[in-house]
């Protein structure tokens, strides 16, 4: 497994106890895992992983793979099932759980973060959190987490037959611009710094790339919609300057979905950006 073994940088490969399917669990076997941001923060040791995690831990919450063993009472799934599983898990008892909103579960643990993850042979998970791959791969299982978050941060908006600029091409930016495509978005566009990535935003479907290094970004999004401005912006980089393009290339009355999280305190303009605009700012966290 890859544990975050001290108080310290860096990761380390070691052997830890076979984990066992306790009641209402099941026992699954990786087979493939993905790398998220949150793991090299907590590599790195910076100032939110210090704040949050009690090593020893294994680390990773990204992953898929099969079941191997169940423990009592679960009957809805089945050994040798190809599965991934919501990294998250919340307690079903706090206000937010018992209001539809368990994505912000104030009890929330998650796996990798706060308990043991999925870098390793094994992990044991709640078998409400497991969800079937049904003939899905799990090299495309693994990637369950990332393509919920793009999915959490479009489809919580009125995408269809609208203009969405997704701000960042990273992995969970690309998924967006397909998850807007899919959801009937009239025009997406997409910006970044990184030339390989906006091609792989073309390639999700993105009808308009932007490259933030070049071109004036919140001009060209206003030429793309005649002067209006996007009627969703999907913010995913948490870069300070990406952030005022967001609220700049909004349009009056528009939406703002925040997933990209800042490195530190970024000002904002609440009058001119926010407030006279008329515009929602809506915070994405998690899978809903």
């Amino acid at each position: 497994a890859i544990v975050k073994e001290k108080r310290a940088p860096g990761l380390k490969v070691t052997t830890v106890a076979k984990p066992s399917a306790a009641p209402g669990e099941v026992l699954i076997a990786v087979r493939h895992a993905g790398v998220c941001g949150t793991d090299l923060h907590i590599a790195d040791w910076d100032a939110w992983a210090q704040g949050r995690l009690k090593p020893p831990l294994v680390v990773g919450h990204e992953f898929a793979g099969e079941i191997v063993a169940l423990g009592d009472g679960v009957a809805e799934l089945k050994v040798g099932q190809a599965v991934t599983a919501e990294g998250h898990l919340v307690c079903g008892h706090c206000v937010q759980c018992r209001t539809g909103n368990g994505h912000i579960c104030r009890n929330t643990r998650i796996i990798g973060v706060d308990l043991d993850g999925a870098f390793a042979e094994y992990i044991a998970m709640p078998a409400t959190n497991v969800l079937p791959l049904n003939g899905i791969p799990t090299t495309v299982g693994a990637v369950m987490d990332p393509m919920g978050n793009a999915f959490h941060a479009v489809l919580t908006a009125d995408v269809s037959g609208s203009t969405v600029f997704i701000v960042g091409c990273g992995p969970i930016g690309c998924f967006a611009v397909g998850v807007a495509r899919a959801a009937g978005a009239a025009k997406v566009i997409a910006s970044d710094v990184n030339p390989k990535r906006l091609e792989l935003a073309r390639t999700m479907g993105a009808h308009v790339i932007i490259n933030a290094t070049r071109d004036d970004v919140v001009r060209t999004v206003l030429q793309e919609t005649g002067g209006e401005g996007a009627d969703v912006v999907c913010e995913m980089s948490g870069v300070p300057s990406a952030l005022h393009q967001a609220f700049a290339a909004v349009r009056m009355g528009g939406r703002v979905q925040l997933l990209g999280i800042p490195k530190g305190e970024v000002p904002v303009d609440f009058a001119t950006e926010i407030i006279f605009k008329g515009i929602t700012v809506y915070g994405v966290i998690g899978r809903r």
